[in-house]
């Protein structure tokens, strides 16, 4: 593992235990037992670490696509592919999300831009679940997902502001089988 492994996982873990305003670079350096030099050569301060966080949730999708490989209907992919997502910003907890949503309010930090690999992979399962009428909104794949992508962070949002007190999964799953007209036996929420 590198030192800037060390640092995002270490970070990570105190960020869940004490809540992000309550950890300090000094703490994530003791944690690391590194010195606050060797954190600044990696990064520039602690909001780095969870505005990186979304691309390591991106680049860590080999197992969910491995997933995939086993899967008949394309609709199962693309839950899925938003399941991994959600569950990994479920796990960072509502208060490191806020985090990040205030960080790109300040600034935008281009952390809610769209990734191309994970966008290649879903426009390409939508388009085949439209071909096989398991999605039955024949508007652009691509527009859909784009769509789909922003009402994601709808709902991120929401369930930052309740606390995780609200069910995202099944909230944006119901919106989501609505917004792509998903074939009635496929659908598990609507």
């Amino acid at each position: 593992m590198t030192t800037k492994d060390k640092i995002f996982r270490t970070a990570t873990r105190l960020f869940k235990e004490k809540g992000f305003n309550n950890v300090t670079v000094n703490d994530i350096c003791d944690a690391c037992e590194i010195t606050k030099p060797t954190f600044y050569y990696h990064l520039r301060s602690k909001q780095d670490i969870i505005l990186e966080y979304y691309d390591h949730v991106i680049e860590n999708l080999t197992p969910v696509l491995i997933q995939m490989l086993d899967t008949s209907s394309h609709w199962e992919q693309i839950l899925l592919l938003f399941d991994s997502l959600i569950d990994n910003f479920i796990d960072l907890g509502s208060d490191i999300n806020s985090q990040l949503l205030i960080v790109n309010l300040q600034e935008n930090k281009r952390t809610f831009d769209l990734r191309k690999d994970l966008e290649d992979i879903a426009v390409t399962i939508i388009q085949k679940a439209q071909e096989k009428n398991q999605i039955r909104n024949k508007n652009k794949a691509k527009q859909l997902y784009e769509a789909a992508a922003y009402m994601f962070t709808g709902y991120e949002y929401m369930w930052c502001v309740l606390k995780g007190d609200f069910s995202w999964k099944e909230n944006y799953y119901r919106s989501l089988e609505t917004l792509f007209d998903v074939e009635p036996s496929l659908r598990k929420y609507s």
